[in-house]
């Protein structure tokens, strides 16, 4: 019986990884079918999957094009398709088993609901550990809160209806180091969020950080989705605003342990993204 879940999934030069990132949603408790977009790796994916590769679509890439124009190449082979929900899976993380399951029955239940997050562990590359995990609310209206401010559910784990993509369009080129919390913003006008207070993805953490010119890009380009969605009656906009433009002129080794000291965490010994998964 053919699935109606296509899991899509960008990847450059994560040959260490993506063996155990496919795995982990081709051995889970729901069908699904995995769409890879070769974001011209040095070494191909079909070589650093080996016989794994059969079981999986692989679009290969003649030039990097970035996460959001990969993703664009495996969701125009999915939305072709005709797949009911499209599930996001990056090439360095871990789905665990019921994660679509879980985020499939919620879906069918909840018409109104665009696209669905879920809670999720962070963990260090070098020894494996926990380092903490992102538990964002539940309910659309919350979510919504916190979209004024940054992205409200961790986009490495969110399903999406495929419909809802079908209607707002996918990843826009012009916002290429936010891309995913601008395609939220856009689903977020036609369709209700949801989070799943359930961890059901491991996301791994890498020591080496980001640099302060990547950093930069993606404040300035959360910023732009910020105004092109801004909401004057509304104060969070203003304020979401403001932080943003404030946090752009924090100096980027001050980030991290400000991010983290406000959220009770203290500081782990590696980096995550700006718009915090």
């Amino acid at each position: 019986m053919p699935s109606d879940i296509a899991v899509i999934m960008a990847a450059h030069n994560a040959e260490r990884t993506i063996r155990h990132a496919v795995e982990s949603v081709l051995d889970g408790t729901q069908p699904c079918d995995v769409f890879i977009a070769d974001d011209a790796s040095r070494i191909p994916v079909t070589d650093a999957l080996g016989p794994l590769a059969e079981r999986v679509t692989v679009i290969r890439l003649d030039k990097n094009v970035g996460p959001g124009g990969a993703r664009n190449a495996a969701l125009a082979r999915v939305l072709a398709g005709g797949y009911t929900y499209v599930a996001i899976m990056d090439a360095d993380d871990v789905s665990h088993p019921t994660r679509l399951a879980v985020q499939r029955e919620f879906l069918e239940s909840h018409p109104k609901v665009g696209a669905v997050g879920t809670w999720v562990r962070l963990f260090d590359d070098r020894t494996g550990e926990t380092v903490y995990s992102i538990n964002r609310a539940a309910d659309s209206s919350t979510i919504r809160k916190l979209m004024y401010f940054n992205i409200g559910l961790s986009h490495a784990t969110a399903m999406l209806r495929a419909d809802s993509l079908r209607e707002v369009g996918i990843y826009d080129a012009d916002y290429a180091a936010a891309e995913d919390y601008e395609l939220l913003r856009r689903i977020g006008t036609r369709y209700d969020f949801a989070n799943i207070p359930e961890c059901l993805l491991s996301y791994r953490i890498s020591p080496d950080g980001q640099s302060r010119s990547r950093r930069l890009r993606q404040l300035y380009d959360r910023l732009r989705t910020q105004l092109r969605y801004f909401e004057p009656l509304e104060w969070r906009a203003w304020a979401g605003v403001i932080k943003t433009a404030l946090v752009m002129l924090v100096p980027s080794g001050w980030a991290e342990p400000l991010k983290l000291k406000s959220k009770g965490l203290g500081t782990p010994g590696a980096a995550f993204p700006v718009n915090e998964v």
